[in-house]
């Protein structure tokens, strides 16, 4: 008795199944269709202003996928966008061809004039065809407007032997080292051919996290957090470890310009205990110190400080940015 396959990446994604040569005539006709002859033509709702290629490796669950791709829509209803999303089959669908499917949405406010229509191309690929996914993707590409590229668990070997030609034209790549860490994979390993286009959306998360840490700190004479300063240590849970390696790299980065010699301090990332899901800790070599903790599923943390002038302590209301600001924040600002 055979069983069923279970469904890949591809199957589990929204939208209408088509053979792949009937994907950029149907994006042409898509918008043309008016709803009502008295209303506005939905084409003039979706003003694109941007590509996003959202590219899963074969270790991504279809539960991720799906999450991913949420975030994805999510970030289009307020940065209109035409999203592209590459879905690898593995071995066992070797034999089949390219998939296509086209997946569109219009959210409607409280008047049509606050209507937003998205778009989504996906396409299915066994891994042998991973060669040819660069020219595939470039026809469906609105070649007008800027790129951005979204790595979900490809092996950077991958990426660097075959996924360079998406890189070299895209405005920033963006990718998840927390994620990515689950299964060791190093994506700032690659060099880049624009290192500073390379976004960690880790570290976009933990955009609240620096700004209150970096007003609590501002207070503080430079001078007096690095004298004496023997090691910083970064903590998080297991699916917070990028943006604890964010977080010791943003406290390397500012004491360095704390002072003009070199620093010898060590930085170093432990292990954080259950009930909180980030820590921070500055150890002196005298009894000077700093502690930072952030309780874990909540928006609650606490700072104690002591840098030679008196004790301080105070609680603090932060919380990471969520999926669809973290996105934004990573395109655009960070």
């Amino acid at each position: 008795m055979s069983t069923a396959e279970p469904p890949t990446i591809f199957d589990v994604m929204p939208g209408l199944r088509m053979p792949v040569s009937e994907v950029s005539p149907m994006l042409s006709q898509m918008w043309n269709t008016t709803f009502d002859p008295s209303s506005e033509n939905p084409s003039e709702f979706r003003a694109s202003q941007m590509n996003v290629i959202l590219h899963f490796g074969l270790k991504t669950s279809p539960e991720e996928a799906k999450a991913r791709f949420e975030t994805a829509i999510s970030f289009a209803q307020k940065y209109p966008c035409r999203i592209i999303t590459l879905c690898p089959m593995g071995r066992e669908r070797s034999d089949r061809l390219l998939e296509g499917k086209i997946f569109s949405l219009c959210y409607i406010g409280d008047s049509m004039r606050d209507m937003c229509c998205c778009e989504a191309v996906i396409l299915g690929y066994p891994t042998r065809e991973a060669g040819f996914l660069s020219s595939q993707v470039s026809i469906w590409l609105e070649n007008d407007l800027p790129t951005y590229h979204w790595f979900n668990r490809i092996p950077a070997e991958r990426i660097t032997q075959m996924h360079m030609d998406f890189v070299k034209r895209c405005r920033r790549v963006i990718f998840d080292s927390s994620i990515e860490a689950e299964d060791g994979n190093d994506l700032l390993s690659i060099e880049w051919p624009r290192p500073e286009g390379v976004i960690d959306l880790a570290w976009a998360r933990l955009l609240p996290v620096r700004q209150s840490l970096g007003q609590f700190l501002s207070a503080v004479e430079p001078k007096k957090l690095v004298d004496g300063l023997l090691k910083v240590e970064a903590r998080g849970q297991a699916p917070l470890k990028g943006e604890a390696a964010n977080l010791l790299r943003w406290c390397r980065e500012c004491l360095e310009k704390c002072t003009k010699n070199p620093l010898s301090v060590e930085f170093v990332m432990g292990d954080c205990p259950k009930d909180h899901s980030l820590e921070l800790e500055w150890t002196y070599s005298d009894s000077r110190h700093l502690l930072w903790t952030h309780e874990a599923d909540s928006a609650v943390a606490q700072i104690t400080a002591d840098f030679g002038v008196g004790h301080m302590s105070a609680p603090m209301q932060v919380q990471l940015l969520d999926s669809e600001k973290a996105l934004a924040e990573a395109m655009f600002f960070a």
